[in-house]
């Protein structure tokens, strides 16, 4: 964990509490950087669109789930 000093938009952290119900300013910075890696991830996948090619078998698939 680190520590820091950071300048905030109040409003947009109050608007972030209701909408998520979270107590907490720390709570909101940690669900938006959860979120921001998430989105990132999200993105890192869909780079891969094209690139990868998979012969899948769906009806084998099935059989062995």
């Amino acid at each position: 964990m680190k520590r820091t000093n950071v300048v905030i938009d109040e409003k947009k952290v109050k608007a972030a509490k209701r909408a998520f119900d979270l107590d907490t300013t720390k709570e909101v910075i940690d669900v938006a950087l959860t979120e921001l890696l998430k989105l990132h991830r999200r993105k890192s996948i869909l780079n891969l669109q094209g690139r990868v090619r998979l012969d899948l078998d769906l009806d084998e698939s099935r059989k062995l789930g």
